[in-house]
């Protein structure tokens, strides 16, 4: 009978469409078998009722210091006011302007994030950069070689999914810039090795360390084998290398932040020069001070250099 109910039902175009969606459904799922649920003390992903027993130790306990890792809270706050200096001249606004291709008002790299960065440019005067996902932050680069450095700095943009980028490019930017559509997997690390004491490595990632993951190609191949003195620049890093509560419960069962950390301590080779979410915990009166526009959103990226 209820083989009859569902051959019966399946002839409504809109039921059809539904069993159709439900068998896709099953054939992906029996693809990629989960060998545990999620939640699973075996599986990656988190469990969120033992997580929301736990959120006060988690989320609201912010040490000022972590176990093998210098932070250079005093370096970090030299800098700051050196990069003051740039402050008056930085160039965007919250909105949108015809002549630029940053503006604040976007949804993924505001205030502090660009202020540090046009300011670190300005700087320490790169003459290469390269970036690893791009977006708002390449409008940040590319609006700060034009103004300041007459378009010199060779900027190079590592993007499979370049639509944002495009959107946001000049006419002539095209064929001054050079844009890998391809994955970073498919790069070899000594591409890499053309960035020079000075120049600037920026890292947006997919956030996530797995089988061949571009996290486990950074931080495995890339990293180690970077010349002295380049900078290099991770976005979404909060302090203290753990992920907002609201990020957790929406999915986000991202772990770079947990592997950058075991990354970092105890190393010697890479020291910490700006952490923006740790001003933002332990310094906002200074940038207030110094940089007043970072006080308002100091952003959740972290600058290392290779020593």
């Amino acid at each position: 009978m209820n083989k009859i109910i569902s051959r019966l039902l399946q002839r409504i175009p809109y039921i059809k469409e539904l069993y159709a969606k439900i068998a896709h459904l099953q054939n992906v799922l029996e693809q990629y078998q989960l060998g545990w649920p999620p939640g699973h003390f075996y599986s990656p992903i988190p469990n969120l009722e033992e997580i929301k027993a736990r959120e006060e130790k988690i989320f609201n306990n912010i040490p000022r210091q972590i176990a093998g890792i210098n932070l250079n809270e005093d370096e970090q706050i030299n800098l700051l006011k050196q990069l003051s200096a740039y402050y008056s001249e930085q160039p965007f606004q919250d909105q949108k302007q015809k002549h630029l291709r940053y503006f604040f008002d976007n949804p993924n790299y505001s205030y502090g994030e660009s202020i540090i960065l046009y300011s670190l440019i300005r700087h320490i005067q790169p003459k290469k950069i390269i970036e690893i996902g791009s977006g708002y932050s390449s409008g940040v680069i590319l609006d700060t070689n034009e103004l300041f450095f007459n378009n010199s700095i060779s900027c190079v943009f590592i993007e499979p999914y370049p639509n944002l980028l495009y959107s946001l490019l000049k006419e002539g930017d095209q064929e001054r810039i050079e844009i890998v559509d391809k994955n970073l997997q498919d790069i070899d690390p000594q591409f890499f090795s053309s960035l020079t004491a000075g120049d600037i490595l920026l890292i947006d990632s997919t956030h996530v360390s797995k089988v061949d993951s571009d996290v486990n190609h950074i931080l495995f191949d890339i990293l180690p084998s970077l010349n002295p003195g380049v900078y290099v620049h991770f976005h979404d890093i909060c302090y203290p290398f753990e992920y907002p509560k609201q990020w957790v419960y929406q999915g986000r069962a991202w772990n770079e932040a947990y592997i950058l950390r075991a990354f970092l301590q105890y190393n010697t080779s890479f020291e910490i020069v700006i952490f923006n979410s740790f001003l933002g915990y332990f310094c906002l009166d200074l940038l207030q001070q110094y940089l007043p526009l970072c006080a308002k959103n100091p952003g959740i990226s972290i600058w290392l250099k290779k020593v």
